[in-house]
C-alpha cells in the first residue's frame, strides 16, 4: 500500500512538471522580452537606412547599432528625447525603451536626414 501511494505521488508530480508553456529564453510569467534593433551606417556623407518605418510595441527595447565614418549626432525625438554623439570610426550601440504610442523620428542631425520613423503601438 505504501509503495502504491508513493508511485501515485510520483506520477502526479511528473504530470505537473511536463506541461510548461515557456520556451527557452522566455522570462518568468511566460512573456518573452521583446527587442527591436536598427542597424545604422553613416558613410561618405550618407545614412542608411533613410526614412524607413519600424514598428515597435510600447515598452519594447529599441537598440540602435551605429557605425560611422564621420562625427554625427543622432537624435531620437521621443519623450524623453535621446541624443547620441557618434565619432569618426565609432561602432556604437545604444538601447532605450519607448513608453508612449505614436511616431518617433530618429534623425542624423548634421546630415539633416530622418533615419527611421519608429511607429510605437
Amino acid at each position: 500500500m505504501k509503495i502504491a501511494a508513493t508511485l501515485l505521488a510520483c506520477a502526479l508530480v511528473l504530470t505537473g512538471c511536463g506541461g510548461s508553456s515557456e520556451s527557452p529564453g522566455e522570462t518568468d510569467g511566460g512573456l518573452k522580452a521583446a527587442e527591436v534593433t536598427v542597424d545604422i551606417a553613416i558613410k561618405d556623407g550618407k545614412v542608411t537606412p533613410q526614412g524607413k518605418r519600424v514598428d515597435v510595441k510600447t515598452g519594447e527595447k529599441v537598440t540602435l547599432h551605429i557605425t560611422s565614418d564621420a562625427d554625427e549626432e543622432i537624435h531620437v525625438h521621443s519623450d524623453p528625447e535621446h541624443e547620441y554623439e557618434v565619432g569618426q570610426g565609432d561602432d556604437v550601440t545604444k538601447t532605450f525603451t519607448l513608453k508612449t504610442p505614436g511616431q518617433v523620428a530618429v534623425e542624423a542631425h548634421h546630415l539633416d536626414v530622418t533615419i527611421v520613423q519608429l511607429v510605437v503601438e
